[in-house]
């Protein structure tokens, strides 16, 4: 993802959605063009460690998604080990 973005391209994504406030979630969530962003800090947003920045290349809408949760990149999909 990140050699792709620093090459100005785009790629594809699928994760899973996560409301934290509810405790709940499961809806997925489908990207077809998007671009990583600078990360932020600890300091600025809890457990940005683990959380992937990127930009929806077609809305231009930042979004930000929990790095555990995704679950396909550029059609392949994903799993945890």
């Amino acid at each position: 993802m990140r050699e792709i973005s620093e090459k100005g391209g785009t790629f594809s994504l699928k994760h899973r959605k996560w409301d934290r406030q509810r405790g709940k979630g499961g809806d997925l969530a489908h990207v077809s063009e998007a671009r990583l962003r600078p990360a932020a800090k600890e300091e600025q947003i809890e457990n940005s460690d683990f959380k992937l920045f990127y930009t929806d290349t077609q809305t231009g809408m930042a979004k930000v998604c929990w790095q555990m949760l995704l679950v396909e990149f550029n059609g392949h999909k994903l799993s945890l080990n």
